[in-house]
């Protein structure tokens, strides 16, 4: 009778590993930008349920960066259009510098031209820089909160060398990344884009080579910095993996051996928690790396519209000879090449050390 006449029960909330495992991850969620918010919440993704990042797929990525590229073009097009106008009316001005009676009219209206183009470039430019400055910025403020709790969590789990490296050097990298980006970006690209203009303006003045010397030194830099930056990582990973996975194997085997009766079970049990924790590991991992993705994205793709831009109308003032504004386009777009490097390199260190970590810890038995 009892139990035919039992009453139907279900459960009301999930099951959360980071709430069973009495671990605090709200430090993951803090600095993040609106957008990387609004992304999350509407796809139901969040440290504490890993199970919802296995259904992203590859097509939903590519995707989404298709949309936002759709969205970053819709500008660069509009200057694209505006400058060709700027660079066939130049052209036909030089054309018919013969005929005019007055020589210095064509240099007139060449200056003309040449101011033209500079507020119609100058501006996307500006722009572009601002936005990667403030996207260095968000990244590495969300960084200096999310590297804390994810090394916490890598530690909790038995990565306890690894999660020390992994902290102590993106903390690092994150400090740098807001310092350069409030301090040093802005301020140096600004001046080098003024002295694109000066050149622009009269050719007399040979102020372009000294932008792409910066470009050079900025990526031969960072390209040392990327290579140091992970190959250290991962030797002290590595290294540190072999000493983590020799002392929990010491001491499973001290809790087996020298405690009588329940040792094993005692040694099971901590093996359970630690593929808890390996999963809220992993599910963390994703979270920040696809917040760093979401975050550096954008001006990311908004950098590569301008570029495709800027090199398409370096081609036309080339092919009609417009040689000044040729100069203000070749200024910007090396400009806009050593942003770009700033921005790929920074979120390469932070995606690729937080993978590192994320496979080291499988290897922790």
């Amino acid at each position: 009778m009892l139990l035919f006449s039992g009453a139907t029960v279900f459960a009301e909330e999930t099951f959360n590993i980071a709430d069973e495992l009495d671990i605090d991850t709200e430090g993951i969620n803090e600095n993040l930008t609106p957008e990387a918010k609004n992304f999350f919440e509407e796809n139901n993704i969040s440290p504490e349920n890993p199970e919802t990042m296995t259904e992203i797929s590859p097509k939903d990525v590519f995707t989404y960066v298709w949309e936002q590229f759709k969205s970053a073009l819709k500008k660069p097009i509009k200057v694209f259009a505006s400058i060709m106008a700027v660079i066939l009316f130049a052209a036909f001005v030089e054309s018919m510098e013969d005929s005019m009676s007055n020589k210095s009219l064509s240099k007139i209206f060449g200056v003309i031209c040449v101011l033209i183009s500079v507020g119609i470039i100058s501006e996307s430019v500006s722009d572009s820089i601002r936005t990667a400055a403030d996207a260095l910025n968000s990244g590495g403020t969300f960084m200096m909160g999310y590297v804390p709790v994810f090394a916490g969590i890598t530690a909790s789990s038995g990565s306890v060398t690894s999660a020390v490296s992994y902290n102590m050097l993106l903390l690092l990298v994150a400090e740098t990344a807001v310092q350069l980006s409030g301090e040093l970006i802005i301020p140096v690209l600004s001046i080098c884009m003024a002295m694109g203009i000066v050149e622009s303006i009269n050719p007399d003045f040979h102020l372009s080579g000294i932008t792409e010397a910066v470009k050079n030194t900025v990526t031969f830099v960072l390209g040392f910095i990327m290579t140091i930056f992970i190959g250290l990582l991962s030797l002290q990973s590595i290294v540190g993996a072999s000493a983590d996975t020799l002392g929990v194997k010491a001491a499973k085997f001290m809790v087996s051996n020298c405690i009588p009766v329940v040792g094993g079970a005692i040694a099971d049990t901590y093996t359970t928690v630690k593929s808890s924790l390996g999963l809220l590991r992993g599910g963390a991992g994703f979270f920040g790396i696809a917040a760093i993705f979401i975050i550096i994205l954008p001006p990311i793709l908004e950098i590569a519209a301008i570029k495709l831009m800027l090199t398409a109308a370096d081609v036309v003032s080339e092919l009609f000879g417009v040689s000044q504004i040729k100069i203000l386009i070749k200024n910007s777009n090396w400009i806009m090449t050593t942003v770009f490097s700033l921005l790929i390199c920074f979120s390469v260190m932070l995606i690729i050390s937080t993978a590192i970590l994320m496979l080291v810890g499988l290897n922790i038995s």
